[in-house]
């Protein structure tokens, strides 16, 4: 017999026996009777559940749980302290001057990519004018990272004064949660590269007295930074 013949013969028993009853429950019109499609739409139905289960679970498994962030649940508190960066001191005499500062004098000590926890930076500028007066004295504070060369720009006029940049590298909450597979991934999954810090402090204008009495622009720049740390750190839940 051919293998065609095998198929048609075996098709035609599958369909005999669907159209066979194989028992009837009740009596009469009112019985319910039990064929052989029903129990083979049965079998099917629970063949397709069970395929699409194993499926289903064969695809979960299959994602790979790291570069969802990890195994573990992990949650902590965030502690700051302030650190004492660079700080130096000087005169300008002319409107117009300047001084510059920081990556773009090439000045190492003001360099913290190396700092992979500083959560913000910030440089100020003391300044006082001495001789001169009747108003109209001027300066210009501008700040920037060599990854951010645009940075801020503030002014300031008077006697003197002090202008403040804050410069934020990863500002955290007071509470962070993350998943990890251990508290000391987690801890570096936060860390990042601090910044390049720089700028220029300028005596943008004279004051209106200053021809009669010559006036001059006292400053000191300085650097703070601080950094973040994790205390209590607690587990949750196992993902």
């Amino acid at each position: 017999m051919s293998m065609a013949d095998t198929l048609s013969d075996n098709l035609s028993r599958f369909e005999k026996y669907n159209n066979k009853e194989l028992y009837h429950i009740g009596s009469g019109s009112v019985g319910f009777t039990v064929t052989g499609r029903l129990v083979s739409g049965v079998i099917g139905f629970i063949v397709i559940i069970l395929m699409l289960m194993v499926t289903f679970s064969s695809a979960a498994n299959s994602i790979i749980v790291s570069e969802l962030g990890g195994t573990k649940a992990f949650t902590a508190d965030v502690v700051l302290t302030e650190m004492t960066g660079p700080s130096f001191d000087g005169t300008l005499s002319n409107e117009g001057e300047f001084v510059e500062f920081g990556y773009i004098m090439d000045d190492i000590d003001w360099n913290y990519i190396s700092e992979l926890r500083i959560s913000h930076i910030e440089v100020q500028v003391l300044w006082d004018a001495e001789g001169g007066g009747l108003g109209g004295r001027q300066v210009t504070f501008d700040v920037s990272s060599e990854n951010n060369t645009v940075g801020e720009s503030q002014g300031s006029g008077g006697g003197g004064g002090t202008i403040e940049t804050t410069w934020v590298v990863n500002q955290l909450p007071e509470t962070v949660s993350d998943t990890a597979d251990s508290a000391e991934g987690f801890v570096q999954s936060y860390e990042t590269p601090g910044e390049w810090m720089g700028g220029k402090f300028t005596y943008t204008s004279e004051s209106v007295g200053a021809v009669a009495n010559p006036e001059e622009i006292k400053y000191t720049i300085s650097l703070k930074y601080y950094t973040w740390e994790f205390e209590d750190i607690r587990e949750i839940v196992e993902v």
